[in-house]
């Protein structure tokens, strides 16, 4: 088969003129929310302008796992009801969904979309664990790779090509991106965030998320999106095979100790922890948290354990929580926190199946 990058192809001039815009709505949801005090009233209105996100969010704000005793009928009793930060994770959601609708038609395409939700999802909890904000969390992590969304929905069968070729020749896909589009998904992201005049923190996830963050402890958006994406690939939910994947463990040991233990340790335990969310599978809202519960070596020490703080690692909190009280329940409470909070988007998800229905 031929190589999609022979000489038999010169590379793709793109403009970023070609690649379509986020809706103009969710960029200015986004700017309302970004802000330390949001403008409810501002924010109905910009959902409201647009019937057929209004439709959606109100939609999924009636799904049985908000679980409201009231049909929410408005924009406005949703924002109220939910929250501005949740009402963002929902909007986005719904408008990614949207936006690469058309290109995610074929199987490898596929893959970008559970990379990206995965990868929400993981930041979303080493947020959690770090008292960051979960929904600004989230939607960092569903977006990290928006110049790879871009470029598949201007380009989606010569994207689908470059993708086929990576896994089958064991290739970088940035490399390959780069030889055929000129830029990588990076600098396409970087470039699109400042052209959609996107938050600051976007602009830097996209265009650095695949930079190894340096600092051990110190926990930012970058490596909240950084770690998110990592773990996705470490769990299989790759776009590609990495040519050398990182495993599970080596990303726990790069994190605080109050992050990592908020994490099973072992990998099958986790995935079937994401997957249910992912797929938005009916049975995980039924499953109890006591069964995926799993006990991390106590033997497991990494560098940031080493340089917590300045006494010995063995003075190292076995479980640095956040909050005094959750650090003296047992280990199961961790984990049932784990499982209510990456369930939360499984009905997101289960709506936005039945959207994407042609």
């Amino acid at each position: 088969m031929s190589s999609v990058t022979s000489d038999k192809r010169s590379t793709i001039d793109i403009s970023l003129a070609s690649i379509p815009a986020f809706p103009t709505v969710v960029l200015r949801v986004l700017d309302i929310v970004s802000k330390d005090d949001p403008d409810f009233d501002l924010l109905v209105r910009e959902i409201a302008s647009d019937a057929t996100l209004s439709a959606q969010v109100l939609r999924l704000a009636n799904s049985p796992l908000f679980g409201f005793a009231a049909e929410i009928g408005t924009v406005q009793h949703a924002v109220v009801a939910l929250g501005a930060a949740q009402v963002q994770s929902l909007v986005m959601s719904v408008a990614t969904a949207n936006y690469s609708r058309a290109a995610l038609r074929t199987e490898a395409l596929q893959k970008v979309w559970r990379h990206a939700v995965a990868s929400a999802i993981l930041s979303r909890e080493v947020a959690r664990a770090a008292g960051m904000p979960l929904e600004q969390a989230y939607c960092l992590g569903l977006l990290h790779d928006i110049g790879r969304l871009g470029l598949l929905v201007a380009w989606p069968d010569d994207y689908n090509l470059i993708l086929q070729e990576a896994d089958r020749d064991s290739m970088s896909l940035l490399d390959l991106e780069r030889r055929l589009f000129g830029k990588d998904h990076c600098e396409v992201g970087r470039l699109l965030v400042e052209q959609w005049k996107l938050p600051t923190e976007f602009r830097v996830v996209a265009g650095r998320h695949h930079d190894p963050p340096t600092g051990m402890l110190e926990v930012d958006n970058l490596k909240v999106a950084w770690l998110g994406c990592q773990l996705a690939d470490s769990l299989g939910y790759w776009v590609a095979k990495p040519l050398r994947p990182v495993s599970l463990e080596e990303l726990l040991c790069e994190m605080p100790p109050s992050v990592r233990n908020r994490f099973p340790a072992d990998t099958e335990t986790l995935k079937a922890l994401v997957e249910r969310s992912v797929t938005g599978g009916a049975d995980a809202l039924n499953l109890a948290p006591q069964s995926y519960v799993s006990t991390p070596p106590d033997t497991r020490v990494s560098r940031a354990d080493r340089n917590f703080a300045a006494g010995d690692e063995n003075d190292v909190p076995k479980n640095q929580g956040l909050d005094p009280d959750l650090e003296r329940k047992p280990l199961v409470w961790d984990f049932a926190i784990v499982l209510a909070s990456v369930l939360t988007f499984a009905a997101v998800l289960v709506a936005l199946h039945f959207l994407a229905q042609p």
